[in-house]
């Protein structure tokens, strides 16, 4: 009796959790922040090896970046004022890939561009377009208009 393939999402999150608590057990420099990319990695396989959802890849996307862009400025030698400017394009070229994936789907263009030009303008004309008592809420405001997003996109779609 063959069985029926069964979703990996549930085991794949497991796994992604448990990952960085090892990482920081061996002393891993930042490990909680590989949090957000074993997660994404998760949603990333769950779209791979399943039926290809888009409400799978936005995630994925978006988690691999969120956490590169926290752990690509500590493997860098990088000035401390890079790190905010490279978080923002990680996030920005996480949303661009959902894009290439689905091209048909042009909505992630738009947060991918604001975030985009506002990562260029801090690193190459150290212009700060968000005010600074606005940035802590700029990103998580960008996180959940995705996430609403995908919560009320239609099915078929």
């Amino acid at each position: 009796m063959q069985g029926t393939r069964r979703g990996i999402l549930g085991g794949a999150i497991l796994v992604a959790i448990g990952v960085p608590f090892l990482l920081q057990a061996v002393n891993v420099p930042n490990a909680s922040a590989y949090l957000f990319v074993t997660l994404g990695l998760a949603f990333l396989a769950a779209w791979y090896l399943g039926t290809r959802q888009y409400v799978y890849l936005v995630p994925a996307a978006v988690l691999i970046a969120f956490g590169l862009g926290l752990v690509v400025p500590t493997w860098l030698p990088l000035a401390a004022e890079t790190a905010a400017p490279i978080f923002l394009g990680s996030l920005a070229l996480g949303l661009l890939a959902v894009f290439i994936a689905h091209p048909d789907r042009r909505v992630m263009l738009i947060p991918a561009a604001v975030l985009a030009v506002v990562a260029l303008a801090d690193l190459f004309l150290h212009v700060q377009i968000v005010p600074s008592g606005l940035q802590p809420f700029f990103v998580p405001i960008v996180l959940i208009a995705v996430g609403v997003y995908l919560l009320v996109e239609p099915r078929g779609h």
